[in-house]
Order: C-alpha cells, then sequence, then structure tokens
C-alpha cells in the first residue's frame, strides 16, 4: 500500500516538473524559438535522424521525424536558467550524464536508461538561456552515436542564442 502511494505521488511529482518544463518552454518559444528553429537545416536533421528527416507542423516549428515517424529531433531554446540544474538532476537519476566542454557554454549530455540508448540530448546554458537538442526513436544505444553529429549542432546553434 505505501509503495503505490509512493509510485503515485513520484508520477505526479514527475508530471508537475514536466508540466513546469512545458511551461517554460512555452513561453520561451512564444518569442524566441523561431530564429533558433530556422537556424536548423534539412541537412542538420538529416544527418542526426536520417535521410528521410522531415520538419513537423509543430507550430514552435522545433520538431523533427523520420518519414516512418520512429526517429525524431527535438530543438528547443528555453529562456530561463533557472531549470539548468533540474534537468540535470533529473538526467543524471534517470540516466548517464556527461560534461560536455567545448560547446560554447556549461553543458552536459544525457541518455536515460530506460531507452537504453535509444534518446539522448544536448542541454547547453549560455547566459540566461538553454540549449537543448533532444534525439528519440533509436535502436539500443544508436542515440548514443550520433552524440558527436548532436555536439556539431550545438556548436552551430550556440552563437544565434
Amino acid at each position: 500500500m505505501t509503495v503505490g502511494f509512493q509510485i503515485c505521488v513520484k508520477e505526479k511529482y514527475f508530471m508537475i516538473k514536466l508540466f513546469s518544463v512545458a511551461l517554460l518552454t512555452a513561453a520561451s518559444l512564444a518569442g524566441q524559438a523561431v530564429p533558433i528553429c530556422s537556424v536548423v537545416t534539412v541537412d542538420d536533421a538529416r544527418a542526426l535522424i536520417g535521410p528521410t528527416a522531415k520538419r513537423t507542423n509543430d507550430p514552435s516549428g522545433c520538431v523533427w521525424r523520420e518519414a516512418n515517424g520512429k526517429k525524431r529531433m527535438n530543438v528547443a531554446k528555453v529562456g530561463s536558467f533557472a531549470a539548468f540544474e533540474s534537468y540535470r538532476a533529473h538526467s543524471a537519476r534517470e540516466g548517464k550524464t556527461q560534461t560536455e566542454n567545448g560547446l560554447g557554454g556549461t553543458g552536459f549530455s544525457s541518455i536515460p536508461t530506460d531507452g537504453r540508448g535509444s534518446r539522448a540530448a544536448i542541454y547547453l546554458m549560455k547566459g540566461p538561456v538553454i540549449l537543448v537538442v533532444d534525439i528519440d526513436g533509436f535502436a539500443p544505444g544508436g542515440a548514443e552515436e550520433r552524440l558527436p553529429q548532436v555536439r556539431d549542432l550545438v556548436r552551430k546553434l550556440v552563437p544565434k542564442l
């Protein structure tokens, strides 16, 4: 009984955290996302998720999907640095993290354990802004193998922050 309650509380806490991240992202996307997303080219997306990558109709303009819908890439610019340490702590609890140097800011990569390497992200803080490049839908280990390409995209986007 206690275990069920703890799980329920943990899920609610996670949902609240997820909602706050979504709210911060939406607030920053309202006035800032289009410029950063317009820097991402079809070639960038294809290098990361495959030759059939296409930008979705998502109003933020920051989501790309492979034609079969399995692999995706999301690019987000969050206008509040306050969430950075929360992202890092959550990532450390939920998987493997690594400090990312040489990207033009304070950064780390994250590979969630539950996806067995099918998902990877780089979070980079530069001044008051956080850049997130997240890829998902790969075979186990596949997203981790794409981290060099994610780093290249982050380096390209940092001057636009």
